[in-house]
């Protein structure tokens, strides 16, 4: 994943929208459109701000670069995969892990 598209994916899991974003660090719209495509590039210090407005850390934001994929536990991975989707999708996630995790015991 690329960093604009976990930028993205961590946006729309917290239901905000690019204009929300754009407002909150000060930028345009369209900024953000060409950082989720990666069409921008980014410095860091503008990773901490989007990370700040977001409610994350820049770890979160740029763990595919440091992080080796073979290194990654199978927690992590399913921490990575489920902040792809949107809140209400991650809850039912969540209540479906749970269920299945009553039924495992």
């Amino acid at each position: 994943m690329t960093i604009g598209e976990r930028i993205k994916s961590i946006r729309e899991s917290k239901g905000m929208t690019q204009n929300t974003l754009a407002d909150m660090i000060h930028v345009s719209p369209s900024y953000i459109s060409r950082i989720e495509n990666s069409s921008s590039n980014l410095s860091i210090a503008y990773v901490c701000t989007i990370a700040d407005a977001l409610g994350v850390t820049p770890q979160d934001i740029l763990r595919d670069i440091f992080i080796p994929s073979d290194s990654v536990t199978t927690s992590e991975k399913i921490k990575i995969i489920v902040e792809q989707f949107p809140q209400r999708n991650q809850e039912l996630l969540l209540e479906t892990l749970e269920f299945l995790s009553s039924r495992l015991k």
